[in-house]
C-alpha cells in the first residue's frame, strides 16, 4: 500500500508538472503575484519590528526606570513640587535609588553682538545619572561645586559650537545673570527624550550650573521637575504610588500635579506599534487575495482548456479523486512556490539593507511560518473549485467537447 501510495504520488506530481510546465508564462505571473503578496506580508512585519525596537530602545535609553513628578501649573490654585518636597521622597519612598531636581529658567546671552535665548538649567550631580547625560568634552558637576553654589557650568553642543566653533578653551567662562561661570564641559542627553514623550530640558542652547549656585542667585522658590530612577523595574509602580501618597499628604489638591513613568510609554509604544503592523499586515494580506484570485482564474481557464483531456481519462478509468488531486496540487504549488520566492524576498531585503546600513533587523520566524501557511491554505482554497470542477465533469460531455 505505502508503495502504491508513493507511485500515486509521484504520478500526480508528475502530471502536475507537465500541466503548468506547460503554460509557463501564465504559470510564472501567477507565482510572481503569489512571491509579491507574501514578500510583502513578511516585509512589513520585519519593519514593525524594527520601528518597535526604535522607539523602545529610545525610551529605555532614556531609562524604563525613570520616574518624574512636577507641578501643572493649572487650575485655581496651582501649586509646584517644593525644595522640601524632595526631602521627603528620599525619606518616605521605598524603591528610590537615586534622585535629581531640576530648577529651569531662561537668560538671554550675547554671542557675537547677538542676543541668544539661553536655557539655565540648576541640577545636582546625579541629574548626570539619572537623565544619562554624556559628556562630549570636559566634565559634569561635582558635589563639592553644587554644596559651596560655585559658579561653573556645562553647556550643549549647539552652544558651545556658537562661542568657540567647537570645544571650549581651558578658561572659557560665559556671562550669566550678571556673573560669569566657568566652562567646564560639553553635555548632551544619551537619547533624545523629546523622542521618548517626555520633553526634554536641554534645548540646542542650554547651560546647566549647580543646583544651589541657580537657587541663590535667582530666588527661585518651586522646582520644575523632579527625576527618579527606582531600584528596579518591578519597583516603579511602588516609586510612583509612593510620591502620589507623599504628595497628596502635602498639598490641597494632587491633580495639580503629575507623577508618571517610561513604562507606560513603553507599553503605549508596543501597542502602538502592534496595531501599525496589524493594519499594514492586512493592507498587504489584500495582495495574498489578489494572488489567490489569480490562482482560482488560471486553474478555471487550465480546467476548461483541458477539458477533453479530462474525458479521456475519465474514460480510461481514471477516479475523479485523482482529477482532483492533480488540480488541487498544481494550484498548490503555484501557491507555495510563490510564498517560498515571497519569503526569501521579504527577509533577506531588509536583511540586505541592515547589512548594507550596520544596524540590526529583526525578522520574526513567526512571520515566516504564518506566511508559509497562508500561502499553502490560499493555494487549497483557491484552487478547491477549479478542482472540484474538473472531477465533477460529465465523461461523455468532455470528450465531446471542442
Amino acid at each position: 500500500m505505502a508503495k502504491f501510495t508513493g507511485d500515486w504520488l509521484r504520478l500526480l506530481l508528475r502530471f502536475a508538472w507537465e500541466g503548468l510546465s506547460g503554460q509557463r508564462g501564465r504559470s510564472a505571473l501567477t507565482i510572481l503575484g503569489m512571491a509579491i503578496g507574501t514578500a510583502s506580508v513578511v516585509a512589513v512585519v520585519s519593519i514593525g519590528l524594527v520601528g518597535r525596537e526604535y522607539v523602545v530602545g529610545l525610551i529605555e535609553g532614556v531609562g524604563s526606570n525613570l520616574v518624574f513628578a512636577y507641578g501643572t501649573g493649572e487650575g485655581i490654585n496651582p501649586e509646584e513640587v517644593s525644595f522640601s518636597d524632595v526631602d521627603v521622597f528620599l525619606e518616605q519612598v521605598d524603591g528610590v535609588a537615586a534622585i535629581a531636581p531640576v530648577l529651569n529658567i531662561d537668560q538671554t546671552l550675547s554671542i557675537r553682538g547677538q542676543a541668544w535665548p539661553v536655557t539655565v538649567l540648576g541640577v545636582t550631580p546625579s541629574y548626570s545619572e539619572v537623565r544619562n547625560i554624556v559628556m562630549e568634552h570636559g566634565r559634569f558637576i561635582t558635589e563639592r561645586e553644587d554644596e559651596n553654589a560655585e559658579k561653573v557650568c556645562a553647556i550643549s553642543e549647539e552652544l558651545a559650537e556658537r562661542l568657540y566653533g567647537g570645544p571650549p578653551p581651558p578658561d572659557a567662562t560665559i556671562r550669566l545673570f550678571d556673573l560669569r561661570f566657568r566652562v567646564i564641559g560639553v553635555a548632551r542627553e544619551g537619547v533624545q527624550s523629546a523622542a521618548a514623550v517626555q520633553a526634554s530640558e536641554i534645548t540646542d542652547l542650554t547651560a546647566i550650573v549647580p543646583f544651589s549656585t541657580l537657587r541663590t542667585v535667582t530666588g527661585l522658590r518651586y522646582l520644575d521637575v523632579v527625576y527618579m530612577t527606582a531600584e528596579s523595574r518591578e519597583a516603579v509602580p511602588l516609586v510612583v504610588d509612593g510620591v502620589k501618597r507623599v504628595l497628596a499628604s502635602r498639598y490641597r489638591n494632587l491633580s495639580n500635579f503629575r507623577v508618571e513613568s517610561l513604562q507606560s510609554y513603553l507599553v503605549l509604544a508596543r501597542q502602538v506599534s502592534d496595531a501599525i503592523t496589524l493594519v499594514l499586515m492586512g493592507i498587504a494580506g489584500v495582495s495574498l487575495l489578489v494572488g489567490g484570485i489569480g490562482i482560482m482564474n488560471i486553474m478555471l481557464v487550465t480546467v476548461t482548456e483541458r477539458t477533453k483531456d479530462i474525458g479521456v481519462r475519465l474514460a480510461l478509468g481514471a477516479r475523479r479523486n485523482d482529477i482532483l488531486a492533480q488540480f488541487l496540487l498544481e494550484a498548490t504549488l503555484l501557491s507555495l512556490t510563490g510564498g517560498i520566492l515571497g519569503i526569501l524576498v521579504g527577509a533577506g531585503g531588509p536583511l540586505y539593507v541592515g547589512a548594507l546600513y550596520n544596524m540590526p533587523v529583526p525578522i520574526s520566524p513567526a512571520s515566516v511560518v504564518v506566511a508559509f501557511g497562508v500561502s499553502l491554505a490560499v493555494g487549497i482554497f483557491f484552487g478547491l473549485y477549479p478542482a472540484r470542477r474538473a472531477a465533477s465533469m460529465n465523461i461523455v460531455d468532455a470528450l465531446v467537447r471542442e
